[in-house]
């Protein structure tokens, strides 16, 4: 019998745990009754979490006027909304923290996470793309389900990762496992009841050739399919990996992408070194 996305989910929860902050904080968002100045004192007792929430704030995933350097104050000028958004980012992502760099190429992971992150912002400010208001975190943890996995399966994940120009890396997972490791990143979200505005295109964007799907999803499908173009230059041309008619249903040009390629490459590197993930470091 084989193994499911949800079985692996399910696995990998035992391993890649959420922090008793992140916990916390999530707790204390949901209430009613929660003030910034409560946050910001949760926060503090953690000097590490506090200094790495406080870099993500400044960061190209908020786009801040200017640079905070007093937590309080972020979150004040953040708004509850932002704050949750920020909080998801450094729990979900912290707790894949200690993936073993030898196992899997944990940088190239990163680089291509970050990439679609910054690219599905890009297109949804520009575009003014419907639905789009966790889509940065939903491209940022897209693929997550590979890091879930690869503790059951290095050898199979290691093949998937070892994609070629006659195959693409959404084709070899597929052959692999029956999924890809979206899919397995769906199950993980739901389990740690992540919103559904970031795991929705999740769960549809590889779909996007074969069905009609919301643009989120769309623009997803897109951003993950650059973000492998741009972290594996002259393994793939951008026509062969998407398709022409979802560029068109969205409105999106050969220079918009040039540009959206441009702004994850001047962004990236900051973001990368933002997160507490490892990252390697652009040419």
């Amino acid at each position: 019998m084989s193994t499911s996305p949800l079985d692996y989910a399910k696995q990998a929860q035992k391993i890649c745990v959420l922090s008793d902050v992140y916990i916390t904080l999530n707790r204390m968002l949901s209430s009613d009754d929660c003030s910034m100045e409560e946050l910001a004192d949760a926060i503090a007792y953690e000097p590490a979490i506090a200094a790495s929430i406080l870099k993500i704030a400044n960061s190209a995933m908020f786009s801040m006027p200017r640079e905070i350097d007093n937590l309080s104050k972020a979150l004040v000028l953040l708004g509850i909304k932002e704050v949750k958004k920020l909080v998801n980012a450094y729990g979900v992502t912290a707790a894949f923290s200690s993936i073993d760099p030898k196992v899997v190429d944990v940088d190239k992971f990163w680089e291509i996470s970050v990439d679609c992150a910054l690219i599905c912002q890009y297109f949804a400010k520009n575009k003014d793309t419907p639905d789009t208001d966790n889509i940065f975190l939903s491209g940022l943890f897209h693929n997550l389900g590979m890091l879930a996995i690869v503790h059951s399966e290095p050898d199979k994940v290691r093949y998937c990762e070892g994609y070629d120009r006659d195959e693409t890396p959404w084709l070899r997972q597929s052959e692999v496992f029956g999924f890809t490791f979206a899919d397995c990143t769906t199950e993980l979200l739901k389990l740690w009841n992540l919103p559904d505005t970031i795991i929705q295109p999740i769960s549809q964007f590889n779909r996007a050739e074969g069905e009609p799907l919301p643009d989120n999803s769309k623009l997803l499908y897109i951003a993950s399919r650059l973000a492998v173009i741009n972290a594996e230059p002259g393994l793939y041309a951008k026509e062969e990996l998407i398709n022409p008619d979802i560029l068109e249903d969205l409105g999106i040009s050969l220079d918009e992408i040039n540009e959206s390629l441009e702004y994850c490459n001047l962004q990236g590197i900051q973001l990368l070194a933002t997160f507490p993930i490892q990252g390697r470091t652009r040419e």
